[in-house]
């Protein structure tokens, strides 16, 4: 109340000492007396004061100190970036260790079809044969070195070494069974072939030329035939006839072989009937050269006189070892005298 009062008081004279400063000093007159009024006597209502527990009081007062300490001491900072932490390396992988790889076996492709032989030449016997492009594997070669020992169906066959193509051959030793080479054949002598004498130019037409003579023939038997050569498995033999002007006929000659031309005869036996041998009529002989199965040979037959001089041409007989088609183990053998 009392503030009321005073506040009132000191309006009124601020008022009145702002009129007097507005106008000019000369026309101021001197303030008319007023009345004071009299203070009024205003009650003051009572507050009334709630109690306050002191418990609550004191956490109230240290949650806002808290925010008051977080708040000042807050401070916008930029974020530190922390270095990122280093990876460890993985761990190197073990390095695998090529094996190396075999050596290849040494061997052959063959470059056509060809034959595969008993030994290193062509004197040898054929065991089998090859076509184009198989593969054999090597296990030995020959001294000169052109002909490779193989493994042929599970046995040892040689193949000409220009007719194949080696592979990884450099270390491949001489065989140390190449067989030994088979007996040398010798070809048989050409059969004499009766020549008539080149034709003359005729005379003079008086009269008709005379008729020329062949020549007389060297032999009694002046034809040697081979008539056939079949397979046969169980014996190896040769037999035929001995003719005369083409009718089979016996005398006092023999049929002998031998293993060459005119060489040492090996044997000899009448042509003709044989006393307890059915069959053998006129002029029929024959000579067993194995009779356990195929023998491989080249044989010469002719006539001989008693006295083993040669009275006829001479033919000429390879039999083979093998049993099977196209092989020779029984031969025909004919000689004529015409």
């Amino acid at each position: 109340m009392m503030q009321i009062q005073k506040l009132g008081f000191f309006t009124v004279l601020l008022l009145t000492l702002s009129l007097a400063a507005c106008g000019p000093a000369e026309s101021v007159q001197p303030p008319l007396p007023t009345n004071t009024p009299v203070p009024t006597f205003t009650p003051t209502p009572e507050v009334v004061v709630a109690p306050v527990d002191p418990a609550v009081a004191a956490t109230a007062q240290a949650q806002a100190t808290s925010d008051a300490a977080q708040g000042s001491q807050v401070v916008s900072q930029p974020p530190t970036e922390q270095p990122a932490a280093e990876q460890p390396a993985p761990p190197a992988e073990p390095t695998a260790t090529e094996t190396p790889a075999p050596p290849a076996d040494p061997a052959v492709v063959t470059n056509q079809g060809m034959n595969v032989r008993s030994g290193p030449g062509t004197n040898y016997a054929v065991i089998g044969s090859a076509t184009a492009g198989q593969r054999f594997i090597v296990t030995g070669k020959n001294p000169q070195g052109d002909w490779w020992q193989v493994n042929f169906n599970g046995q040892n066959g040689w193949v000409f070494g220009p007719l194949v193509s080696a592979q990884n051959t450099g270390s491949v030793q001489v065989a140390a069974n190449i067989p030994a080479p088979p007996p040398t054949a010798v070809p048989a002598p050409p059969t004499a072939t009766p020549v008539p004498p080149p034709p003359t130019a005729p005379p003079e037409p008086v009269a008709p030329p005379e008729p020329v003579a062949p020549p007389a023939p060297r032999y009694k038997f002046n034809i040697a035939v081979v008539g056939r050569c079949d397979p046969n498995g169980g014996v190896t033999y040769v037999q035929g006839k001995t003719y005369v002007g083409g009718v089979p006929q016996s005398g006092d000659w023999s049929v002998a072989f031998s293993y060459a031309p005119d060489g040492p005869i090996v044997a000899s036996i009448k042509a003709g009937p044989h006393l307890n041998y059915e069959g053998w009529d006129q002029g029929f002989y024959s000579h067993i050269l194995q009779s356990d199965g195929p023998r491989e040979g080249n044989w010469f037959f002719w006539v001989v006189d008693p006295a083993g001089n040669r009275i006829s041409e001479m033919a000429n007989v390879r039999t083979d070892g093998q049993a099977g088609d196209g092989k020779c183990q029984q031969a025909v053998v004919d000689f004529d005298s015409r």
